[in-house]
């Protein structure tokens, strides 16, 4: 069994199909996905401690608010059962993150530490 198929077992499979699509990076970034991107963002700025700071993002699917805290100094754990967001977590992180910065990405277990 492998790390990707020990991860979705977890998943009903209406979730892990919706989300095997591969449409949740781009999600937030449209429509009113826009707005809850931009809320959710200004509630962490108001709440989170300032960096440098560790957050786990639980659930962050491809990151899209791992990247801007990661571009803001803070330690970013990302945490996602599903490795197609990890796997776009990683790419984006390869392409926009200069090497050093403080991101980095989990296996898709439930719990790691």
């Amino acid at each position: 069994m492998t790390d990707q198929s020990l991860a979705m077992t977890s998943l009903p499979k209406e979730i892990e199909a919706h989300y095997q699509q591969g449409q949740e990076s781009e999600r937030l970034a449209r429509d009113r996905g826009e707005l809850e991107r931009l809320r959710t963002q200004a509630i962490l700025a108001r709440n989170l401690p300032p960096p440098p700071a560790t957050i786990f993002d639980v659930g962050g699917a491809a990151g899209v608010y791992a990247f801007p805290l990661a571009k803001q100094s803070y330690q970013v754990h990302l945490i996602d059962p599903v490795e197609l967001h990890l796997r776009q977590a990683r790419n984006r992180s390869r392409k926009a993150m200069p090497a050093g910065w403080p991101f980095r990405t989990a296996a898709p277990t439930p719990f790691f530490f």
